[in-house]
């Protein structure tokens, strides 16, 4: 295969006893030419490798599984609600306002107006109480690096208020709207070059003044995240401290005093705080394995963490999340992968089940401040799903809104299957395939996982799917260790010293595929993203001969600098510390780009990326790239950089197409999907 030249520029260091020789970290700096130079020799290759007639057929198809109005659940505030909807014809959501259910809609704000030729993506928005403003985040090209602007809901003009560098910023208005609490990072140049998506602060703004106050994060690790939830009188604001997925701090400030007192600290737990009217809610997995619900009077809240009252004990299954009206709490919980939900008293009496169908798994709730009436939705991975309203005046749940779908669900079976990984423990997967398959063990097949950061693989609809499984591919889910399906050991059972089994559930997975005659290594590609771009990354070096095909999306790929990078130092107490002999130890050995080895023949790979992604970096990709295309192997290695979105990835529906086929066209043709 001539690949684009790849220059070997070895540098070698010794990390405690061991030596690391890295041949490609010239690559780590996009700033060089060379380097630019090199991207777009290398995306110039993956286009010319992959079949453009088969890209243009994907993208047709999936530009007509799209072809719906998506809408979002309304969020209520006072008589105005807030929602996002997009039209068939139109490349982003949209930001509406109507009053009352049934009240004219108007536009707020629309993203595909904003950039002129850079597109705009709006990141979050929050409406006061009453809807009188809204604070929105807006970012360009996907770099996620937001700038706050308020707009007057009623005129529909923005303010002169804006707050930069509010990178996912959490925000809490304050109840006579005059201003809120939001978090936000440095400015750049006041802390040292590369720190700038780190030291979090909360700060209060007040509508017209020019200059914010700053209420906590100073003097704090740089790494912590900060989030902020305020009483409904705004007489107390909580601040959640966090600065890894296993345990956080909440303290309380008081904006009549400036003081801030510690909540809970110094437990290793997650604690999340929310206000009702008289309660304080928390959830917490302190001491449990699945979660529970406690509460306290908000006038009297303890000092120690075993005077809180318990709500909501343990289940069996794992509580994922909660939300709550005036006189309900509203539980969601995980069994055997798929959310349901069950409606609690603030007395902790079960009141009844959400109403869900049978195979459909909760997708979102919302609630909102001071009212009884609240929204959901739910789907499963061949139904769109719908919208529900629960309204309190007659106590009932009627229909608000239906997914659209150009499929028919009975057309497809889906079931899931348990497995044993290699130290014997039990792990499912979902598998989704047309009903007239023949298991004979050559069905191109999508196996796909990302196991980590607690993060939970439920039902969603497939819709970006369509086209592989309506072609006769099959689609499959494994809920690995290192994610949060069964709870805090499911998740601390593969990360740090136990990271290795995520990568063995990952690989039991494939051949339980295989040994079931769903497919075969000739017919099998693996996915994952981010972490889940490492994993499939590792688990193809490790296991070459039971893949055809990789891709690995934003990927993680060289575990010995990975903390060097933007926000990424925030990582390792889920990978570990290459600071740390102990650690270093075990990186070394799940570590892809530390374990490729010469002449190996290793599957195809296909590595996508972006230039704007200031999660995780791009040299990732690259070096892998590099290193895999100078191993000798025979199958193909791409790297296609995208030079217009972030890590989120595409921010237009046209670009979201024009990705997405080039995916399933590098998996089609190394896995022989008929299409």
């Amino acid at each position: 295969m001539q690949y684009p030249h790849t220059p070997v520029k070895k540098v070698e260091e010794v990390l405690y006893d061991r030596k690391i020789v890295d041949n490609y970290r010239w690559l780590e700096d996009s700033s060089d030419p060379y380097v630019q130079k090199w991207i777009k020799q290398q995306n110039k290759f993956t286009d010319d490798h992959i079949d453009a007639d088969l890209r243009q057929k994907f993208q047709g198809e999936l530009k007509a599984s799209f072809n719906f109005v998506s809408v979002s659940s309304p969020l209520k505030c006072g008589q105005l609600y807030f929602w996002t909807e997009r039209q068939p014809d139109q490349q982003q959501n949209v930001l509406y306002v109507k009053k009352g259910l049934k009240g004219d809609r108007r536009v707020l704000v629309d993203p595909n107006l904003l950039g002129g030729k850079k597109v705009v993506a709006l990141d979050y928005w929050y409406p006061s109480d009453e809807g009188e403003y809204l604070a929105y985040g807006t970012s360009t090209g996907g770099n996620e690096l937001s700038k706050l602007s308020v707009l007057d809901v009623d005129s529909g003009k923005n303010l002169e208020d804006v707050a930069q560098n509010a990178s996912w910023a959490s925000l809490a208005w304050l109840p006579d709207a005059k201003g809120f609490y939001y978090t936000a990072h440095p400015v750049p140049g006041t802390v040292p070059a590369g720190e700038e998506r780190l030291h979090h602060r909360v700060c209060l703004h007040i509508l017209g003044d020019k200059q914010d106050q700053e209420i906590f994060g100073a003097g704090r690790n740089k790494k912590d995240i900060l989030g902020v939830k305020l009483s409904i009188d705004g007489k107390m604001l909580a601040i959640s401290s966090q600065r890894d997925w296993v345990q956080n701090e909440v303290y309380l400030y008081c904006p009549e005093t400036g003081q801030t007192k510690p909540l809970i600290t110094g437990l290793k737990g997650n604690f999340w705080v929310s206000f009702s009217d008289q309660q304080v809610l928390l959830y917490t997995n302190y001491r449990v394995q699945n979660a529970k619900i406690l509460k306290a009077p908000i006038d009297k809240l303890p000092t120690r963490f075993s005077d809180w009252q318990e709500v909501v004990p343990e289940k069996e299954q794992k509580i994922e999340w909660y939300d709550f009206t005036p006189t309900k709490i509203i539980i969601a919980y995980i069994k055997d992968a798929v959310v349901r939900a069950e409606v609690y008293s603030y007395n902790g009496k079960k009141l009844s089940d959400l109403p869900l169908p049978k195979n459909a798994s909760l997708l979102s709730t919302q609630t909102s401040k001071g009212d009884e009436e609240f929204f959901y939705k739910y789907a499963s991975f061949v139904d769109s799903g719908a919208i529900v309203r629960y309204d309190p005046a007659k106590n009932d749940y009627e229909e608000y809104n239906r997914g659209e779908a150009n499929i028919n669900p009975s057309d497809y079976v889906v079931t899931q299957e348990w497995f044993k990984s290699k130290d014997g423990t039990k792990v499912p997967m979902f598998i989704i395939r047309h009903k007239k398959m023949k298991l004979d063990g050559r069905n191109p097949t999508i196996l796909y996982g990302y196991g980590g950061f607690e993060s939970s693989l439920t039902p969603w609809f497939l819709r970006g799917s369509i086209p592989w499984l309506e072609h006769g591919g099959i689609y499959v889910i494994a809920n690995i260790r290192g994610g949060g399906e069964f709870g805090k050991k499911w998740h601390t059972g593969g990360i740090l010293a136990n990271k290795q089994k995520s990568y063995d559930d990952f690989i039991a997975a494939a051949e339980h595929l295989v040994a079931s005659r769903y497919t075969s290594p000739d017919y099998l590609g693996i996915l994952g993203a981010s972490n889940g771009g490492l994993l499939v990354s590792a688990v193809a070096v490790q296991r070459p001969d039971l893949f055809k095909a990789v891709e690995s999306e934003v990927p993680l790929t060289d575990m010995v600098r990975f903390p060097l990078s933007f926000i990424a130092g925030r990582w390792v107490a889920e990978y570990g510390d290459p600071k740390k002999a102990k650690d270093l130890k075990n990186i070394l050995k799940f570590s892809p780009y530390h374990n490729v080895r010469q002449e190996q023949q290793y599957p195809a790979f296909l590595f996508t990326t972006a230039r704007q992604d200031t999660r995780v970096d791009p040299m990732h990709a690259r070096k892998m790239t590099a290193l895999l295309q100078n191993t000798g192997s025979d199958n193909i290695v791409l790297l296609h950089t995208d030079m217009n979105s972030g890590h989120a990835g595409s921010l237009t529906m046209d670009h979201f197409y024009a990705e997405k086929a080039l995916k399933f066209a590098f998996f089609a043709t190394l896995l022989g999907l008929k299409v």
